[in-house]
């Protein structure tokens, strides 16, 4: 209004935060306006006021999901450039098939997320749909028991992963490639502050411990490390591969039931 006055000018493009006396800020615009008699002289000025505090949480809810979007990008990019530093074949065509499988069921993860909102994704809707097409006959090839889990987000998109590869070795090599094999799944909080996942193989080939490491668990043990700070065990039983990964639990999941 001093400006107004002193200038006899309206002051316009100003924001301007009002402190109330309980302390409480109230961001606002002011449209201090020159008033004239009808010979042109000033002779006061007018003011309106107006309150912008919504305007403002807007924006900040903006900058935050702006901020969140690039957080949730930024993991998952270094999921898929784990993804491809890590694959490894034999051929060409193996690199593109072992990597496209890789990718969608990040993809699968995503949608999972993404229809919650980003508040999480069920690690059991993860397992049944990696596994859908061995749980479909009338004798399902894959047993799962486990406690209701919503993962974090990163958690959940490296656990796709990790399942992803676990059920094509098993396809290619495991249990899941003869008709009576069959998985099973457990996972469990323990009382120690850990969280549990156990996959156990039964009824394929008999199994011989590899020389060296697969391409495929060579895959889930760097995502379980890197990815997850975890641990993880593989135990290459004549009956079956059992995989046991032992995660934090205060980083593995935002609800449980």
């Amino acid at each position: 209004m001093a400006i107004a006055l002193k200038e006899n000018r309206p002051v316009r493009g100003a924001e301007v935060i009002a402190v109330r006396p309980d302390g409480t800020r109230v961001p606002f615009i002011p449209y201090p306006t020159p008033l004239r008699d009808a010979s042109g002289a000033l002779v006061g000025a007018v003011n309106m006021l107006v309150d912008i505090t919504e305007r403002k949480q807007a924006e900040e809810r903006l900058q935050l999901l702006a901020q969140e979007v690039d957080h949730r990008a930024n993991n998952l990019l270094a999921l898929v450039q784990a993804s491809v530093r890590l694959t490894k074949a034999d051929t060409v065509e193996a690199f593109k098939a072992a990597l496209e499988g890789r990718i969608q069921a990040l993809a699968n993860a995503h949608a999972l997320l993404a229809s919650s909102r980003w508040v999480g994704a069920s690690l059991g809707q993860l397992v049944e749909d990696e596994l859908a097409p061995y749980r479909s006959g009338r004798e399902p090839a894959a047993r799962v028991n486990g406690a209701r889990v919503m993962m974090e987000p990163k958690v959940a998109q490296t656990m796709a992963v990790v399942l992803h590869e676990l059920a094509t070795n098993a396809a290619k090599y495991g249990a899941l490639s003869m008709p009576a094999g069959h998985v099973d799944l457990d996972w469990w909080p323990t009382a120690d502050g850990q969280f549990m996942f156990r996959w156990v193989e039964t009824g394929g080939p008999a199994v011989v411990a590899p020389k060296r490491r697969g391409f495929g668990t060579g895959v889930v043990e760097r995502m379980i490390r890197d990815q997850l700070d975890g641990e993880l065990r593989l135990d290459w039983r004549p009956e079956g591969l059992i995989c046991e990964i032992a995660l934090r639990a205060d980083e593995v999941a935002r609800a449980m039931a």
